[in-house]
């Protein structure tokens, strides 16, 4: 009877509720619409949210349907370009251009491309599409939680539409007041430079911005305007009230050639200055930064009274006095996330191979008590299993059998707080059998009882019987999300996959990358990758036991991903 109720929609908050936590299942989401008129009401707006970002549309009529509602004026001049009227709907059920949340700027060019190079008789420029877009959202009083500037060289679309766009933004501030704010400065972003006046409307206009994201991407291309772009990100943060989180990342590692001066990045002339300790800046995470350019990190965090938590992932900070200025700090540095995975910036060969070690000692003696996620190779587990009690997100790379034993040391110290797991098992072709049997069935026994994710991928073929001994010996455990990357056949790992994972129901999600032998002739076969994802017979089956089976891709964590949504 109740749950009778909640579909029929006597229960608004909690129908609310129930569907709101499908709210990035498009599928799923899909299903609601058909429950009922009040489910549809619910579910559409979350569809519509940002149509623009969904992974391989089937069309793209969605720009038809919110072009429907440009004026005739508008229409007309579409009418020259090759676009008639009778491609727009001439009625829809919803405003559907009121629900948009989300912006990317090249996420929306993309689509115009396609959308016009699938239409061949239309010949309108894809900057005109994106204003007029932009014009029908703001006409339909939508308002814009997420904004990200994005400029890639297929979608460049002219200086005149992209500078008549933030005009358009700047005059109607009520559109663009957002949460979020990611801004990708790359060398195409330079062509619409103009001392960078598009960026006016996120201090001018916006002071509720919880969320700002800075990357990088050609530093070379903005050497000459470095103090433009100094002043920008600083007018942006300065002007917010409610500033949250800060995000510095690079496509690569950042090099020697900077945009903000000849020796480099002036953390505190961007985030410390006299008003930031009144700020609620509580996290900052740096990707991919190499801290050799990061000049007064001592001096920006004196300044940040309530930070809770630090995130470094994939940066080089142990070629750089970063470790000792942050364990010079006069007040806590909680440093929840590590991950580095360049061996050689550990390790440093020579002389300072010493000093590399003794620096890694000292940030782990004083900082491991608050990391929870780590992802590291071999070499620092010893410091980890000494320090560090509290990880959740444990990501290792091992190269021999014995170090894959000390990664498992690793494990069984955290599996009290263990949540996803990945790792890396890198074991030479003459390892014994034994030996690799003895692993498994280690591995097998010391996985906490629950994971959300777990994630496994080896170097070598593994024999047959050795899959047997370690699913047979999973049978304690529940994952969430279960990945393989093997370098097996699948007819090597599948009858044991499906005896005791699929038909024991231990896992939600299930990913594999291996191989499968194809005959080029009578006498030759050769072995080409192939994922599970893509075998359709079996696919159905397992979804008859209610597993999932996604791209490894889809299911694969980047830490940078998970760390940006978990905090």
């Amino acid at each position: 009877m109740a749950c009778s109720k909640v579909l029929l929609g006597n229960f608004p908050e909690l129908t609310d509720d129930i569907i709101q936590y499908f709210r990035d299942d498009i599928s799923t989401l899909h299903s609601c619409i058909l429950v009922n008129k009040f489910w549809c009401q619910i579910a559409i707006p979350l569809l519509w949210k940002d149509p623009f970002s969904i992974k391989n549309p089937k069309n793209f009529h969605f720009i038809e349907i919110y072009l429907q509602k440009i004026n005739e004026k508008d229409k007309t001049q579409l009418n020259r370009c090759g676009i008639n009227n009778d491609v727009f709907p001439l009625k829809t059920l919803f405003n559907y251009s009121n629900f948009i949340k989300c912006i990317n700027t090249r996420n929306i060019c993309s689509i115009i491309v396609n959308w016009i190079e699938d239409n061949k008789t239309f010949t309108c420029s894809k900057g005109r599409i994106f204003l007029l877009l932009i014009k029908v959202f703001i006409e339909n009083e939508a308002k814009l939680y997420t904004f990200e500037i994005e400029i890639a060289y297929k979608y460049l679309m002219s200086r005149k539409y992209f500078s008549s766009i933030f005009k358009l933004i700047l005059q109607n501030p009520k559109f663009i007041n957002i949460k979020n704010l990611k801004l990708h400065f790359n060398e195409e972003i330079i062509k619409y430079k103009n001392g960078y006046e598009f960026l006016k409307c996120f201090y001018y206009h916006c002071n509720l911005i919880s969320s700002f994201h800075i990357r990088f991407s050609e530093y070379e291309s903005f050497r000459h305007n470095y103090m433009t772009i100094e002043n920008q990100l600083s007018q942006i943060i300065n002007s917010q009230k409610n500033l949250k989180k800060i995000i510095f990342a690079h496509n690569k590692y950042i090099r020697p050639y900077l945009p903000f001066s000849d020796n480099g990045i002036p953390l505190y002339n961007i985030i410390g200055d006299s008003n930031t300790s009144s700020k609620p800046l509580k996290i900052i995470i740096f990707h991919k930064v190499d801290f050799r350019n990061m000049l007064h990190i001592k001096k920006a965090f004196e300044q940040l009274n309530v930070l809770e938590s630090i995130h470094i992932l994939e940066c080089l900070i142990f070629n750089s006095n970063f470790v000792q200025q942050i364990i010079d700090l006069n007040k806590p540095f909680k440093l929840i996330s590590l991950f580095i995975k360049d061996e050689h910036d550990i390790f440093i060969s020579g002389e300072n191979r010493k000093l590399q070690i003794e620096l890694m000692q000292l940030l782990f003696q004083k900082f491991g008590e608050y990391l929870e996620n780590i992802g590291l190779k071999y070499k620092a587990l010893e410091f980890i299993n000494n320090y560090c009690k509290r990880i959740k997100f444990f990501d290792i790379h091992t190269s021999s059998i014995q170090k894959a034993h000390i990664a498992l040391d690793s494990v069984k110290i955290f599996e009290q707080n263990l949540n996803y797991l990945s790792i890396y098992f890198y074991i030479p072709y003459d390892e014994k059998i034994e030996s690799k049997i003895e692993l498994f069935l280690r591995l097998a026994h010391i996985l906490p009882y629950k994971l959300e994710y777990l994630n496994l991928s080896f170097s070598i073929n593994v024999i047959k019987n050795v899959w047997e001994v370690f699913f047979k010996n999973l049978k304690h455990i529940f994952i969430k999300k279960l990945l393989f990357k093997i370098n097996n056949l699948f007819d090597d790992i599948l009858p044991y996959i499906k005896e005791y994972i699929m038909k024991e129901k231990r896992a939600e999600y299930l990913a594999i990358e291996g191989y499968i032998e194809v005959q080029v002739s009578t006498y030759s076969t050769y072995r080409c990758i192939k994922e599970l994802f893509t075998m359709t017979d079996e696919l159905k089956e397992f979804e008859s036991y209610n597993i999932k089976v996604k791209e490894y891709n889809d299911l694969y964590i980047k830490a940078y991903e998970f760390i940006d949504e978990m905090y």
